[in-house]
């Protein structure tokens, strides 16, 4: 009969616990595959996962989650069942004082796993430019772009166009069918002549066809996303302001309430309106920090958006609008 190992010689029981460790180890830490770990202790693969399934049932591997992701979840169902959406994706809060681009930078990381359900070949997906919305066409991985097509819905912002360029390693830049025009041109006269032109209206219907809809949602606070991009200066965001402007999508301001505001720059503006979106399959709004909270509860308020992607602090705010 083996000893229990006060001799030094390991019993049955022990020898059993020992692969159950080793294998959970290799497999939950080293991140081997289960074929990988049954070439290592001499065992066929069905056998590994059954010292794994044994190593959960028996206590050697626990699963939590953790409290501040439990808590965001929360939010994502009170938030869905608030403001009648589809889905919606709640980042758990990292820190008190989270700079703006790290939220943008985290919000879009959790906008690029939700979009991948969308990615098959064949797929269109319509974009509107925006910080956080550049951060995620950045964050998808290459082979999720296979045979996909990524069409713009609004013309240009030089900013984000650079950066995709300047920082595309995953190839999204092979992908992207951007309308060749400004988001805003520099008058009515050329905007309205731009509209009617064919490489502007083919990208348009192709984007029209979308599977889903990418949107970042623009504020018009004193810090402002499209007075950083260049896209208009601070003195005229003031002006939008003061007609009732708080927030902006595909390059078009609106009110408190949703409705877009006439004269803000719209008689300029080249692309699809906003009014669009409402028909559109699968609009997904990307947007958060505490400065984008106003903007996004007029998006809301419009129904522009099926699906919404913020932060903890701004999922909170939303829910105590009434």
């Amino acid at each position: 009969m083996a000893s229990t190992g006060r001799s030094g010689i390991a019993g049955p029981d022990q020898d059993r616990q020992s692969i159950l460790v080793r294998a959970a180890w290799l497999y939950y830490k080293d991140r081997l595959t289960q074929a990988a770990i049954a070439e290592r202790l001499f065992v066929s693969r069905a056998t590994v996962g059954r010292l794994l399934d044994a190593a959960r049932d028996e206590g050697i591997v626990r699963f939590e989650i953790n409290a501040d992701y439990l808590a965001a979840f929360e939010l994502s169902g009170r938030l869905r069942e608030r403001h009648g959406l589809a889905d919606a994706i709640v980042v758990p809060r990292a820190s008190s004082a989270e700079a703006p681009d790290r939220i943008n930078e985290r919000v879009a990381a959790a906008g690029a796993e939700y979009v991948r359900r969308f990615l098959k070949p064949g797929a269109v997906i319509g974009v509107s430019w925006g910080d956080t919305v550049t951060r995620l066409l950045l964050a998808l991985p290459r082979e999720s772009l296979e045979g996909v097509t990524i069409a713009t819905v609004a013309g240009g912002i030089n900013a984000y166009i650079r950066q995709i360029s300047a920082l595309s390693t995953n190839g999204v830049n092979e992908h992207l069918l951007a309308i060749p025009a400004p988001l805003i041109a520099s008058s009515a006269t050329i905007a309205a002549a731009l509209r009617q032109d064919a490489s502007v209206t083919s990208v348009l219907q192709l984007a029209e066809g979308a599977v889903a809809t990418l949107t970042g949602i623009g504020s018009s606070l004193s810090v402002a996303s499209s007075v950083r991009s260049g896209l208009f200066s601070q003195e005229q965001v003031d002006q939008f302001r003061a007609i009732g402007a708080v927030g902006d999508m595909l390059g078009e301001w609106f009110d408190a309430s949703g409705a877009a505001l006439v004269g803000a720059a719209s008689d300029r503006k080249i692309g699809m309106g906003i009014d669009q979106l409402r028909q559109m399959p699968n609009v997904v709004g990307v947007a958060g920090g505490m400065d984008k909270v106003e903007a996004i509860i007029g998006a809301l308020r419009g129904g522009y958006l099926d699906v919404l992607v913020t932060d903890e602090d701004v999922a909170e705010r939303l829910l105590d609008e009434p």
